[in-house]
């Protein structure tokens, strides 16, 4: 199942121009019959449409088109929409892996269909609910939720959801390494897939059986279910799945010791790939190549495929990068929109009273002349009238003011919170191509070793980039104000173990020692995605600033209302003049660790912001050469 989630994660980013294209027409043609639609229920249906366009494509532009649907829907009583809603909101916190959240969507959809008996969409909620359980590696109740889907497929005469049913059910074995339940699964899955002439189910049936058969040794069958499975992507000319079966095919040609035929196979997968711009199966392809080539002794091949994987991975990050930064600047740029037109609308409203008073003061002079006791109180109802709009246009010029003020700040917060990104990107895409370059013009004059060197600290670089973008898009939508939070009871103990049990391997490699102190179990009342954000950061830059050797000690304690989380470390320690910065956007505070390990300075400043939200804080108590202790306090959890 992971890996099958992999693939589909890697196929978006590498989604051909053709379909982009083809997403953005759909994507115009809905937004103008959103515009010319008149009934509430007509406009969830389109809305929801443009969500399930836009996911995979503008992920905030789906989750805000969800909101809107599941907004309208509450409004009209619609159960309908509201559950459709639901299901989908709790898919896309599942892409973005905040599986709780997702979760908690996902039964209060399936809630909502057992009301109105939708008995389809009870079945893809329980369908939807299962994949989250197998990606969180809870097999038991996966399995639980997909055959209670495949229960319903079979009472409806639902042979399509059936078959898939019976192929999740496969896939959830093969996890559990009951080969011989997976394969039962998947057979029966395919002989649906084949009364149903359904080539798209079937060449993939024929490709899990191949998985099985690999993952069991027993080359002949796999292979044997790989070419059923290629022998139908040729026939409809699947290429997206095609290049990885070639390569799956060159693993079981390696494994029996035909390198010839494995590096061949591995070729025309490459080759196909390239065709559909799949950079992903590129990049595998690509490595398995140069490895062949390498051992064979074919160095130069190998060098040649090891650079073009070496420019295959630089433009797939390039690619994510620039479209991470554009979505950033464009919903900036959208927020900036907003207030302009908030203003213009005040605005507006402040001259139709001025037009709204003159005219009243105009008819009560008028009729002064045949009504005098009417103008005396005209008069003085002009009086409070134009007092009143007095005060509301000063009230309203403050407020208009303050905005403006608001306004300004933003506008330098995003000026500078731009320069920090720029440069804290440029300077690991800047060590990734300089240590290409090293491997790819002076490989030999490389020894072995030097050799492996390289390769790790090209991991080591690829791997900051991953945890900046992570925190620059947490905090994107923490400061956004459209993050969803989800608080509820929050087992300290629990979440700080798996921190530790993240970041052993890359401390043993340093020579620290993580260290859960012991203590009371302590829990708190927060929102797990953002408390276990803060402390894997923590985490990590203790890490980073740690001398070998030493320690680095979590522990959680409590009182009477706080719950108070601490990661110390024996560093470098933080010089006073720059503790107070640490938490504010200022690139200067930012400095190497005792590796040479470079910081971006957005981690903290999320970790603040997290904390805010989360009706907490986060401090620091250190002394250069004496390490730190980073102290984060939330409310603890009181039972109703």
């Amino acid at each position: 199942m992971m890996r099958y989630l992999i693939f589909i994660f890697a196929w978006l980013f590498a989604m051909p121009f053709a379909v982009r294209a083809q997403k953005a027409e759909k994507i115009e043609r809905l937004k103008s019959e959103l515009a010319r639609t008149t009934s509430d229920t007509a406009r969830i249906r389109v809305m929801l449409s443009l969500a399930m366009t836009y996911e995979g494509y503008q992920m905030d532009s789906a989750m805000a088109y969800t909101l809107r649907t599941l907004e309208t829907s509450e409004k009209i009583h619609d159960t309908k929409g509201r559950a459709d809603a639901k299901l989908h909101l709790g898919r896309l916190k599942r892409d973005q892996s905040k599986d709780v959240e997702a979760l908690n969507h996902m039964f209060d959809a399936l809630k909502l269909y057992r009301e109105i008996d939708d008995k389809v969409q009870i079945a893809n909620s329980l369908n939807d609910i299962s994949i989250i359980y197998a990606n969180s590696a809870d097999y038991k109740n996966s399995l639980n939720y997909f055959k209670q889907a495949l229960e319903i497929f079979q009472q409806t005469g639902d042979e399509k959801g059936e078959s898939y049913a019976l192929n999740n059910i496969g896939i959830i074995y093969q996890e559990m390494k009951d080969l011989a339940s997976a394969k039962d699964y998947f057979i029966q899955s395919l002989n649906i897939k084949i009364k149903r002439k359904d080539l798209y189910g079937i060449s993939r049936g024929y490709t899990n059986l191949g998985s099985l058969a690999e993952n069991d040794k027993n080359w002949k069958e796999a292979m044997a279910y790989y070419e059923k499975a290629d022998s139908i992507y040729m026939l409809t000319n699947d290429k997206q799945v095609q290049g990885p079966n070639y390569l799956a095919m060159a693993r079981v040609k390696q494994n029996e010791g035909r390198m010839a035929e494995a590096r061949k196979l591995a070729v025309r997968g490459f080759e196909i790939s390239k065709e559909i711009d799949g950079l992903s199966v590129m990049l595998s392809c690509s490595k398995f190549i140069a490895e062949l080539d390498e051992n064979a002794k074919d160095y130069k091949s190998s060098l040649a495929y090891q650079k073009i994987y070496n420019q295959l991975a630089d433009s797939l990050n390039t690619r994510n990068h620039k479209a991470t930064l554009e979505e950033l600047k464009g919903k900036f740029n959208l927020e900036e929109k907003e207030r302009e037109i908030t203003l213009l609308k005040k605005d507006k409203e402040l001259h139709e009273a001025v037009a709204k008073n003159s005219t009243l003061i105009a008819y009560a002079l008028a009729g002064s002349i045949v009504f005098l006791l009417m103008i005396l109180g005209l008069i003085y109802y002009a009086y409070r009238t134009t007092k009143t709009a007095r005060d509301s246009l000063a009230y309203k010029n403050k407020e208009i003011e303050q905005q403006k003020n608001d306004l300004d700040k933003i506008n330098k917060e995003k000026d500078r919170f731009f320069s920090i990104l720029s440069h804290d990107l440029r300077s690991p895409l800047n060590s990734l191509k300089g240590l290409s370059y090293l491997l790819v013009h002076h490989s030999d004059a490389l020894s072995g070793d030097e050799t492996k060197d390289v390769k790790k600290k090209i991991d080591t670089s690829l791997d900051n980039l991953t945890e900046l973008i992570n925190n620059i898009l947490e905090w994107s939508m923490t400061t956004s104000k459209k993050k969803t939070w989800t608080f509820d009871k929050l087992d300290t103990s629990t979440l700080i173990q798996k921190n530790i049990a993240l970041y052993h391997t890359i401390a043993e490699s340093k020579g620290v020692r993580l260290v859960h102190a012991p203590g009371e179990n302590v829990v708190g009342y927060a929102d797990y995605q953002a408390i276990d954000t803060v402390v894997r950061n923590l985490l990590s830059n203790s890490i980073k600033f740690s001398h070998p050797n030493s320690d680095v000690t979590v522990k959680a304690v409590a009182n009477e209302n706080t719950v108070l989380i601490s990661v110390q470390d024996q560093g470098i320690g933080i010089p006073s003049d720059l503790q107070d910065k640490l938490f504010t956007m200022n690139s200067s505070v930012t400095q190497a660790g005792t590796k040479n390990e470079k910081g971006t300075g957005i981690g903290l400043l999320l970790c603040k912001e997290l904390m805010k939200e989360n009706n907490g804080d986060i401090s620091v108590k250190s002394r250069p050469g004496e390490g730190s202790e980073f102290f984060v306090s939330f409310p603890v959890f009181r039972d109703v």
